[in-house]
């Protein structure tokens, strides 16, 4: 399972690693991993996803939960 997110400033992936932990990609290279898809969104959200231009931005328009992501599974 995989969820999406785009900005003007990164593309985001969650995607599920086959032993069950989940992996946050952006803009096509792997970042954090999280327990759960949950966690890496609300990372991204909380701007802690390790991508320092999205880190340090003033403002953002991430969903603050999973729910706002695409998913694809």
């Amino acid at each position: 399972m995989e969820y999406f997110f785009n900005t003007d400033v990164a593309k985001f992936e969650i995607r599920q690693e086959p032993l069950g932990m989940w992996d946050l990609w952006i803009d096509g290279m792997p970042t954090i991993t999280f327990d759960s898809a949950e966690s890496a969104a609300r990372a991204v959200f909380d701007q802690q996803s390790g991508y320092v231009i999205w880190d340090q931005l003033d403002s953002h328009n991430a969903p603050e939960s999973i729910d706002g992501w695409t998913q694809k599974n």
